[in-house]
This record gives structure tokens, sequence and C-alpha cells, in this order.
């Protein structure tokens, strides 16, 4: 069965019209519509209901859309990986992290990489962690940077400890003392990062472990703008302590929580296929440096 069959329904039931999906991937609707009906004579089964110039998958068409897709990714990254190791074309890494990780560990990282394999092109995504697992699990990303949380469909490796601390106004009642106990948090507003960044559920969920019904007022994944908010007196903020640097916080106030509070950030790499020789390149090259640095301990 030729994989263009499968790009081609696959074009068709995104655009959920022949004429739109002929025009996206550059053919006619009378050649995408002979594809289509060969598929649909090869499968056995009928894969869209027509309705005027409008289509929807039919059950079968449904439960086809994910394999079709993996069919293609699988076999994409077969020819990728077979012509990087015949030496055939550029070599690229797509990965990805969320945009703070980028920007405070892994900026840096990239620069020494890019002098050490100049021929490597890396495609670098920003996103949420939930986000950045399914990206990893549908064959988008090579792998990425996330903070886990809960049950992962992808292979881990660890790369680093933060300690999370608690933002406040230096003028805050909390801000005198050394270490926030969990139950001063009582009838406090918590500016929390969406639940896709799974640094949230970090905190809140050891919040509730510690017996406290925390008033969560706000969900963004800017720190800048939560931290404007804070002095503003919307609340406090817990945060990575790589965001807590005296530069960063101006007049703020970052204090550890009594019983101190971490999380961990790991790559993230698919189960069932093989890694890129560029891939497992810069994966072995965030490891080493940031060991180096002495991230591999608490920040």
């Amino acid at each position: 069965m030729e994989l263009d069959l499968f790009k081609s329904f696959l074009a068709v039931a995104e655009a959920r019209s022949f004429s739109r999906a002929a025009r996206a991937i550059h053919s006619t609707q009378p050649t995408l519509s002979r594809q289509i009906a060969r598929l649909e004579a090869e499968l056995g089964a009928k894969l869209f209901e027509r309705y005027g110039r409008h289509v929807e998958c039919t059950v079968a068409g449904r439960l086809l859309q994910p394999l079709a897709q993996a069919i293609i990714t699988r076999t994409e990254d077969a020819i990728s990986l077979m012509r990087e190791q015949a030496g055939a074309g550029p070599s690229a890494v797509r990965f990805g992290a969320v945009p703070s990780v980028i920007a405070r560990i892994l900026t840096p990282v990239l620069v020494t990489f890019q002098g050490a394999y100049p021929n490597v092109n890396v495609d670098i995504t920003e996103a949420d962690d939930v986000q950045l697992e399914e990206g990893v699990v549908r064959g988008e990303l090579d792998f990425a940077v996330v903070t886990l949380w809960g049950s992962i469909r992808a292979s881990t490796q660890y790369l680093l400890t933060e300690e999370i601390l608690l933002v406040m106004p230096r003028t805050h009642r909390l801000a005198k003392l050394k270490a926030i106990p969990f139950g001063a948090l009582a009838g406090e507003s918590i500016l929390l990062p969406r639940a896709s960044l799974n640094i949230s559920n970090v905190y809140s969920d050891a919040l509730r472990r510690a017996g406290q019904e925390i008033k969560f007022s706000y969900r963004a994944n800017y720190p800048e703008l939560t931290k404007a908010l804070v002095r503003r007196g919307f609340g406090l903020a817990p945060m990575p302590s790589m965001l807590c640097s005296p530069e960063d916080l101006e007049d703020l106030k970052a204090l550890p929580f009594e019983e101190p509070l971490y999380r961990d950030l790991h790559l993230i790499y698919p189960r069932d296929r093989p890694l890129t020789t560029a891939a497992r390149a810069l994966m072995a090259h965030i490891r080493a440096s940031v060991s180096r640095r002495g991230r591999s301990s608490h920040i």
C-alpha cells in the first residue's frame, strides 16, 4: 500500500473537504478522489461520509487516522535515520522545553552544541509540558525537557532537581520569616501557572498534602506577569529558583518552604523508535553541560 494514499487520506480528514485537501497538498480533486476510492477498496472499509462538498470521517476513518499518522511518521523517521547513517543530507534535531527552561538553562548549552556540531540543524519548540510530551509521543519532537508529573508515555533520563521558592512583596507579613510553613498560607491567594505546566501540579499537590485549602486565583505561563501581579498584591507565587535570582526580583522576596519543595526536570524521548545520531548527541551534550554547571544538585 502506497504511503501517498495515507497522506491523501489524512489531508481530507483534516480539511473535511476534497477540494480544500487537494489545494493543501498541491493535487487535484479528481486525483484525490481516486486515491481515497483506491484506499477504501484496499481496506474494505468506507472512510468518509459525504455531505455535498463537506465530508466527515466514518468510524473506520476515525480509527485509521492515528494509525495512518503513525505509519507516515515511522516511515519518515526510518528514511531520515538511514540517510543520516549514510551521510546523505543535513542532520536535524527537533526538541522542546518550556520557555523559561530554554532561556535559563538551555540557551548557553545550545550555543556550545552548535559550535561543536555546526552541521546539525536544531529546531526548538517552546510549549507546555503536556504538549511537549504529546509531541514526543506523536513523533513531532525527537526529545524534550519537562517537569515530570504522574505517569508518562515516554522514556526518561534525569537532568536536574530544582528548589521551589515562594515569591512575595518585601512588605508582606511572611517576608520576615526565614522559611514558609505551609500552614501560614491559609487564606492567601496563590498565583499558579496553567495546569498544562506540570510544575503547577507539583505546587498544588504539595499544598493539598499539607492539608491546606488554598485559593488559586490566577493561572498563566509568564513569570514576569506573575511577578507584576505579586507586586500589585494579587497573591503569592511559587516559582522555581532559576527565576528568583536577586536581579529578577527587584522589590520582591523569595523564601524557601519550611518543608523544602522541589521539582525534577527530565529528558523525555520515544520508547518505540530510535533516536538519530544528532538527537543522541544533543541529549548527551545537555546532560554533560548541566552536570558540569552543578545543576544535578539542588539549585
